[in-house]
């Protein structure tokens, strides 16, 4: 199981300076290496933070289903929520891994007795309305706090309707469910219409580079987050509406009026066929990728004429609606409704058809409503009208419209209670507890750790491999006294407000190679640890790595900082936990250097270290004045341009 994430460039001020010769000094034992793990950083601990869900027992399901409830608006991301959070996230990993494993599914069955699946669309509803009344209000106060904290009660939402997903493929689950559905649809529908009113290339937007996240505020990534995992759910939604069709004999007769009178969901199925926000031209390296198991993945060349799996969703979804008896009898065909359905014509060939048999039926019938105007055997004059009756019962979406009634005209003093009670700065507890709620991939788990940094003779041996060489160029760069140094203040500047995610991104702009005796420009800016790769990975992975970093980053926060290198060669999520230290490589705190650059005088420095970029230089080669310099054999490897 798996689920779902700027502003303008602040202008630049003058270089900070190189040398801090008047601030406080000492020794330190030499950085070994950015690109490389440092010893007893990143090592000893590790066991202790990167712990992946494992299923739960029965006993661990029926105390966990049993404790679910239902919350009020206000609540949304206080401790108890957080902890019901914690319990459906389990709950989901559970489930998914029965499913996958084909265990005996007892979440689903838990769920059902429990009589809870209704409880679980409610949560749905919940957060829905929290993300679209509450989260514009808070968003710019919350910006800077750890991006879990921001991101839980987003991806909540996801993981809420993962579960119902799992639990409906199962007919049992849509009797259990009763008139809850009928919210369920409507959230369905209001999720399809935003697709097919969003351009694809907003619904998710691709990053081709680091360069394009540089400007990006607290608010923006925000932003980008927020559309990513509303992706998410949005694709997650096909899914629902295809086991509920699958399963209409059994749910409530109002959820068929809903489907196909309410919001005549076949008016959306047929453009959102034809918009096809599943598949995408990935703008960095131009192949083509389609959205399966919660993230894109490049479609090989031999698997281009394979229909993507939600595609697939949405050709069953309007097959059991065209193909029902029942449904038939119930759509009217009015013209303009007939000729939507006649446009699926041009999407049934036979290669389609060997990969999904039934559609042969759904054509031929398509043929004959061509030819006919009216669906086969249903009478004369169009579809057959349900009996007349002078009655009308309609369900209502009790959840929302209970919600929206409760609320209303209160939104403005909701978001001034949460950010006053429930959504303030974390405690180091906090982040490692907010850490261990978000499920991490295996993969994560078992990934090799990266590589020391390579040895001149290693790097001879390994010829001229582009990573190799970079690995090796930068590890050289950043063991640079004074390059740990300027690192370190730029990052002590902001230590008050700065979020514990925060990352210090080390890059060359473009310039000509500096030979001996000339000097290489460098870069500093800062960077939210979510935004990392942010073009490479996905919502849910960047989740992951940012759960795995606040649990670990929770204690050591104001004694040391993480850094990243944005170059050729070198991969962009990779950071390091740095200590701070001084200009002569002091072991120091952040709060100490921040009382150095605060002191009298020193005005100028600490607004040069404070902006959002800083930009330094340092020797290459010989230096005349002795200082410390970048030996000239490690400037090709930084693959610099002009």
């Amino acid at each position: 199981s798996s689920r779902p994430w700027g502003g303008a460039r602040r202008r630049r001020r003058r270089p900070a300076a190189m040398g801090l010769d008047s601030l406080d000094g000492g020794g330190l034992d030499g950085l070994d290496g950015i690109l490389g793990r440092q010893p007893g950083a990143a090592e000893a601990g590790d066991d202790e933070y990167v712990l992946g869900f494992e299923d739960l027992t029965p006993f661990e399901v029926e105390y966990f289903v049993r404790d679910l409830r239902e919350f009020k608006l206000e609540e949304v991301g206080g401790s108890a929520w957080l902890t019901q959070h914690e319990k459906m996230e389990k709950l989901n990993w559970t489930a998914h891994s029965q499913a996958k494993e084909a265990l005996d599914e007892y979440v689903v069955d838990q769920l059902n007795t429990g009589e809870k699946l209704p409880t679980v669309v409610y949560d749905l509803i919940l957060v829905e309305v929290w993300k679209e009344r509450i989260w514009p209000l808070v968003k710019a106060k919350i910006a800077k706090f750890s991006s879990l904290r921001t991101y839980i009660p987003v991806y909540h939402e996801a993981t809420a309707a993962n579960l119902l997903e799992i639990c409906l493929y199962h007919r049992t689950s849509c009797e259990e469910a009763g008139d809850a559905l009928v919210d369920l649809v409507d959230f369905c529908v209001r999720k399809l219409r935003y697709v097919l009113a969003t351009p694809n290339d907003e619904l998710v937007r691709q990053v081709a580079d680091a360069k394009e996240v540089a400007g990006w505020d607290g608010v923006r990534a925000l932003d980008e987050q927020f559309v990513e995992c509303e992706f998410q759910v949005c694709m997650c939604v096909i899914s629902i509406l295809r086991f509920l069709t699958d399963h209409r004999v059994a749910v409530p007769l109002a959820v068929t009026t809903r489907l196909l009178e309410t919001h005549d969901v076949l008016l959306l199925l047929v453009p959102l066929m034809e918009k096809a926000p599943w598949v995408r031209k990935n703008r960095v390296n131009g192949r083509i990728e389609k959205f399966e198991e919660h993230k894109w993945q490049p479609v090989e060349r031999e698997d281009e004429g394979r229909l993507p799996k939600l595609h697939s969703q949405v050709w069953l979804t309007i097959y059991n609606l065209v193909m029902d008896a029942e449904c038939r009898s119930r759509y009217e065909l009015s013209s303009f409704r007939r000729e939507n359905l006649l446009r699926l014509r041009r999407f049934i060939n036979e290669v389609v058809v060997d990969q999904l048999p039934p559609l042969t039926n759904l054509h031929r019938t398509l043929e004959e409503l061509s030819i006919s105007g009216q669906f086969t055997g249903a009478g004369e004059g169009g579809s057959r009208a349900a009996a007349a009756t002078p009655f009308v019962v309609e369900l209502v979406a009790e959840a929302r419209e209970a919600l929206v009634r409760t609320y209303e005209g209160r939104w403005q003093e909701v978001a001034d209670l949460q950010l006053r009670e429930v959504l303030v700065k974390e405690t180091p507890e906090e982040l490692k507890r907010l850490g261990q709620m978000i499920s991490i991939p295996k993969e994560f788990l078992d990934a090799e750790p990266l590589p020391e940094k390579p040895e001149d003779g290693a790097v001879a041996a390994a010829g001229d491999g582009a990573e190799v060489r970079a690995a090796s160029s930068w590890g050289a760069l950043l063991d640079l006294m004074c390059v740990r140094s300027t690192a370190s203040f730029f990052a002590a500047a902001r230590v008050a407000d700065a979020p514990i995610d925060e990352v210090v991104v080390v890059s060359a702009p473009p310039q000509p190679s500096p030979s001996d005796g000339g000097r290489l420009k460098l870069e500093l800016r800062r960077v939210r640890h979510s935004l990392l790769g942010a073009g490479q990975r996905s919502a849910q992975d960047r989740a992951a790595a940012d759960a795995m970093l606040a649990a670990r980053r929770a204690s050591e926060a104001g004694s040391s900082f993480l850094v990243a290198v944005d170059a050729p060669g070198v991969p962009a999520t990779v950071t390091r936990i740095v200590p701070f230290v001084s200009q002569k490589g002091a072991a120091r705190s952040a709060e100490q250097l921040l009382k150095l650059l605060q002191k009298p005088g020193r005005e100028s420095l600490l607004a040069m270290y404070a902006d959002d970029v800083a930009e330094f230089s340092v020797a290459v080669g010989v230096s005349a004045e002795g200082e410390e310099s970048l030996e000239s054999r490690h400037i090709p490897g930084l693959f610099l341009s002009a």
